[in-house]
């Protein structure tokens, strides 16, 4: 009797060591597995764009130079909305029940690691490119569509052939800005010709993934997405000391071998440098 019962006992704690196991397997499977449609009530999405700074004012960057841009023409490919945490913020809300089991379990969850992300569900899209200068100020880009829910990230994208308002500006390059730095007695009046290949991510696509959506707003109507640029970030560890200085108050062109144009490159691959916000009338 007593061995029958040692049995049932091992028996009882085997199935929930193995139930424990098939779920933190499904929890693992789940937090690395890609991204989902969702659904919800369709919602109709206006798409605006607007640089936060930069443009009517000066800002300065990391090694002092103050920078203000007067053309800040960018190729737009296309936006995807997720309900995944932003690429540095998994651990800002609440885990769903789902990952605090896994992590009760010791298992580590994907999107808890720095630069790697864990999209979620789709909730939205722009699946139509264009192109805008943001020195012009906020312009409306081509809407999108989605489903209700919660919004916490995007996907933003360079489209590699320029179509839309900017595109003879842009002449085949995907980012173009013309402006003029100042530090102490130095001026340097510039100007930056980035293509496809400068702002290529870790797998060869031009792309920001995880930028966050401010405030993770629950999505139940229709509503504007406004996409926030910061040209602060694109420049911020740009030096400018080496670029010649104009002889005729044209903007000199940045060599592409040269410290300013690969650190300002290196800002436009960065995902804090774009944010999304979500707006009712």
């Amino acid at each position: 009797m007593k061995r029958s019962m040692v049995r049932m006992g091992l028996s009882s704690a085997a199935g929930v060591f193995l139930v424990g196991l098939s779920l933190a397997a499904g929890a693992l499977a789940s937090a690395c597995g890609p991204a989902e449609t969702t659904s919800g009530k369709r919602v109709a999405l206006q798409t605006r764009i607007v640089a936060d700074d930069g443009i009517d004012a000066p800002f300065v960057n990391a090694y002092g130079w103050s920078i203000r841009l007067s053309l800040a023409a960018v190729s737009v490919g296309p936006l995807y909305y997720f309900n995944g945490a932003p690429i540095f913020s998994a651990s800002a809300a609440p885990l769903p029940p789902r990952d605090r089991f896994a992590r009760f379990l010791g298992l580590g969850l994907a999107h808890a690691h720095p630069g790697h992300y864990q999209a979620g569900d789709a909730m939205g899209q722009v699946l139509v490119s264009s192109s805008v200068d943001l020195a012009q100020g906020p312009a409306d880009l081509p809407p999108g569509d989605g489903v209700t829910g919660l919004y916490r990230s995007g996907r933003f994208s360079y489209e590699p052939a320029p179509v839309g308002d900017a595109k003879d500006t842009l002449a085949g390059h995907v980012v173009v800005l013309e402006g003029e730095a100042q530090k102490d007695t130095l001026t340097r009046i510039f100007r930056v010709e980035a293509d496809a290949a400068d702002v290529l991510d870790a797998y060869g696509e031009p792309r920001l993934e995880g930028c966050a959506f401010e405030g993770a707003p629950d999505v139940q109507n229709d509503g504007t997405i406004t996409i926030h640029v910061a040209p602060s970030v694109w420049l911020d560890q740009a030096e400018f000391d080496a670029v010649p200085e104009s002889t005729d108050g044209s903007p000199v062109v940045l060599p592409r071998d040269g410290v300013a144009f690969r650190a300002i490159t290196r800002g436009f691959k960065k995902g804090a440098a774009v944010t999304f916000d979500y707006s009712t009338p």
